[in-house]
């Protein structure tokens, strides 16, 4: 099953993620990818908490004081990497190698400044829907 955390940044902000480095991150939304293959649902509650032990990229963002996760997108049939690249080619903002170290793609994390239509649609189309964010 793959995923799509939609994340909105109340300000920016500056985090050290892990070997990456010290990011700038603006405010605004961003569109983590991600996956899992089975435990699916305990994966979801995990990004929910606040509160964690910090261990993929993702985390760091998430735990930060501006963060919240605003929606939560789900699939049965898209792999993380195919959505991921059509993001990418739509010319979206990203933080090179977030959320990638396992794979071939630029990013899994990317900025959205506009076009929020646009991108639910690109969703929607992929095979993506809104879930229940308080169902986890």
């Amino acid at each position: 099953m793959s995923y799509i955390l939609w994340v909105v940044l109340d300000k920016d902000i500056q985090i050290k993620i892990g070997r990456l480095g010290r990011i700038n991150f603006k405010k605004g939304f961003y569109l983590y990818v991600g996956s899992a293959k089975k435990n699916f649902k305990p994966r979801i509650e995990r990004h929910l908490l606040k509160k964690k032990k910090i261990f993929w990229h993702i985390d760091y963002l998430l735990c930060a004081k501006y963060t919240q996760i605003k929606d939560i997108w789900l699939s049965v049939k898209t792999e993380e990497c195919q959505i991921a690249k059509a993001l990418n080619q739509q010319g979206y903002s990203f933080i090179n190698r977030f959320g990638s170290s396992d794979c071939r793609c630029s990013s899994h994390l990317f900025f959205i400044k506009q076009d929020i239509n646009r991108i639910k649609n690109l969703l929607e189309r992929s095979g993506f829907k809104n879930a229940d964010k308080n169902s986890f």
